[in-house]
């Protein structure tokens, strides 16, 4: 398996991606990574520690998260990104991983990828801890706006990535909503639970409210882009928030000093439970090729788990099978008059 690792992306680039594949590639022998970005940079941080499943192809130019991501992709053609993402194109490359410009990631994906043949959108997702487990949240952003089709796709895909990638065999989904009653919701909303509703091969448990997500009580939400990205960023800004509060707190008086300095594993296990880095990136799924993004502040650990996250996708050839959910969601789908033919989008 060959994957190519935008090595300049990262906000502490290329050092959380050299050592983060230098990790990988000492412990899965099957891997062949290839860093890509500065030549030189990248020899020099490698240094001695040079394994023979690791090398460089060099790029010249890096797209930066200050960049807009229409002119990176359009302007900067030998980015490390725009390399490494040709190079899954081509076959040179079996994935990518990135921790670069997300828009740029997401728009280079759409522009030298494409989608999977019958895919209709691609939408970014991310596994959120609950008190049970995890759960695959999707679309985070990559999709503002979305109607049944492309919500009844995202659930499709999102079920292959649990049970090739995660390893749960049958996936509760649920679709996000202001409310558990079938009734409740847009028009887009009621269209999407009825078709999943009608899915034989799909795990649905209806309508699912935030609180039943932090719960434990699907494996995959589904949601538009919109909704997703304000739910993602309201519950880092909750998780923030409590943060301060408990900081403040414990350091009030001597006794709630000493209640922390006692709770300092259990803080810690808790820290480890909300680090995104313990759950290698987000897969970009319906590409045509196995995309990873990982987040700007990603460290050496999140860049192995990113590769044991690809590694995992193409060994269980999660294209194939999202390419064959498609299909079998299309001949539900067909039961309703309201939802376009397949060559009608």
């Amino acid at each position: 398996m060959r994957i190519a690792i935008d090595a300049m992306g990262s906000d502490a680039a290329p050092l959380p991606e050299v050592n983060g594949a230098l990790k990988a590639a000492e412990k899965y022998s099957d891997l062949e990574l290839i860093l890509v970005g500065h030549e030189a940079q990248l020899k020099a941080a490698i240094g001695k520690r040079a394994r023979p499943n690791v090398s460089v192809v060099h790029a010249s130019e890096v797209i930066a998260m200050s960049d807009s991501p229409m002119v990176g992709v359009r302007k900067k053609k030998d980015a490390s990104l725009l390399v490494a993402m040709r190079m899954v194109k081509n076959g040179t490359a079996d994935a990518i991983i990135s921790a670069g410009n997300t828009g740029a990631v997401m728009l280079a994906a759409r522009i030298v990828l494409r989608q999977i043949a019958g895919v209709t959108r691609m939408p970014i997702c991310q596994l959120m801890p609950t008190s049970t487990g995890t759960c695959l949240v999707l679309d985070l952003g990559a999709n503002v706006d979305c109607d049944a089709r492309h919500l009844c796709d995202f659930a499709e895909m999102a079920v292959v990535y649990s049970r090739d990638v995660l390893g749960k065999m049958n996936p509760r989904v649920g679709l996000l909503n202001i409310g558990e009653e079938q009734v409740k919701g847009s028009g887009v909303s009621k269209a999407v639970h009825r078709t999943l509703s009608a899915a034989p091969h799909v795990n649905f448990v209806g309508n699912v409210e935030p609180k039943a997500l932090y719960r434990g009580e699907a494996d995959v939400v589904v949601c538009d882009g919109f909704v997703g990205n304000v739910f993602l960023k309201t519950s880092e800004a909750a998780g923030s928030f409590i943060k301060t509060l408990l900081t403040r707190e414990f350091k009030s008086t001597v006794f709630t000093m000493l209640g922390a300095f006692l709770s300092r594993r259990a803080f810690k296990r808790l820290k480890q439970t909300i680090d995104p880095n313990e759950y290698g990136g987000a897969p970009l799924l319906g590409a045509n090729g196995v995309v990873i993004i990982s987040h700007g502040a990603t460290n050496a650990k999140g860049v192995m788990n990113g590769i044991n996250v690809a590694r995992t996708a193409i060994a269980h050839n999660i294209n194939q099978h999202i390419q064959e959910g498609i299909a079998e969601l299309r001949s539900t789908e067909a039961q309703f008059d309201d939802i376009p033919a397949a060559d009608a989008i």
